[in-house]
């Protein structure tokens, strides 16, 4: 097996979906996706007569969010996008008005994403072809809370059959950097962790989270400067995935 400093002694590998082998085209998709969502919950709540501004059903899935997200950062597991839709409903006290169209509001949720443009990373196909032939098991790790639409958008961007595993962490409860997550994944690839090296973009999730399991940990740092304020530093930073694969 060809391999490079980075990738020595390594046999498998993971990556984090999220801004290192996928991301929004721009920043004004990502808000995009908000606005489908407001603009489509709106809709689905006049059907059942049940009339709420815009404004404030983007202020409560705002609000929503945030909780959601200060429990994950609190307990390292993840909330799914079906418990996201359910706590707006009850912060608005209209879940019993509504009972019947919670399926069709959560749908409305998670499919936003395939709504708005969403693209490989550029080098991601590349980087995966070459690591696949030379032999490395390929596995994603991914913090989402709609890993169903996640597979969606890999299969569509042509991504899903580099990989042995794909790991989504709303489907296995514990999210990056839950030390939990990492040993699932260990499993999955069966590898020590001194054979497995972790690629992703986010220091407090993804470095450290396998600082933590004893991981190769890899930033993947793409277009801007790091500030580490006290988070542990990566094994190794790269600046594109071409890195990972020259000699």
């Amino acid at each position: 097996m060809m391999e490079n400093e980075i990738l020595e002694g390594i046999k498998a590998l993971s990556f984090d979906f999220w801004y290192t082998i996928g991301r929004y085209e721009t920043e004004e998709e990502w808000k995009r996706q908000d606005q489908i969502r407001v603009k489509e919950f709106k809709q689905i709540l006049a059907e059942r007569g049940v009339e709420i501004s815009k404004s404030q059903i983007g202020c409560t899935l705002q609000d929503v969010g945030a909780e959601c997200e200060a429990e994950r950062l609190k307990t390292e597991m993840e909330i799914s996008s079906r418990e996201v839709v359910s706590r707006f409903l009850t912060r608005l006290g209209i879940r019993k008005q509504i009972a019947g169209g919670l399926s069709e509001l959560l749908r409305s949720f998670d499919e936003a994403l395939l709504k708005v443009t969403i693209v490989a990373e550029p080098q991601a196909i590349e980087v995966l072809a070459e690591l696949k032939r030379r032999g490395y098991t390929l596995a994603l790790l991914s913090n989402t809370s709609h890993g169903h639409i996640i597979r969606r958008i890999m299969d569509r961007e042509g991504l899903s059959p580099f990989f042995d595993h794909l790991l989504y962490t709303d489907e296995i409860g514990p999210r990056k950097p839950n030390p939990q997550a990492f040993r699932i994944l260990l499993d999955r690839v069966d590898t020590e962790p001194k054979e497995t090296a972790h690629i992703g973009d986010r220091l407090e999730l993804d470095v450290l989270g396998a600082r933590r399991s004893g991981i190769r940990s890899i930033l993947y740092a793409s277009n801007r400067d790091t500030c580490y304020n006290g988070l542990p530093r990566p094994h190794f930073c790269i600046h594109s995935l071409g890195e990972l694969i020259e000699d």
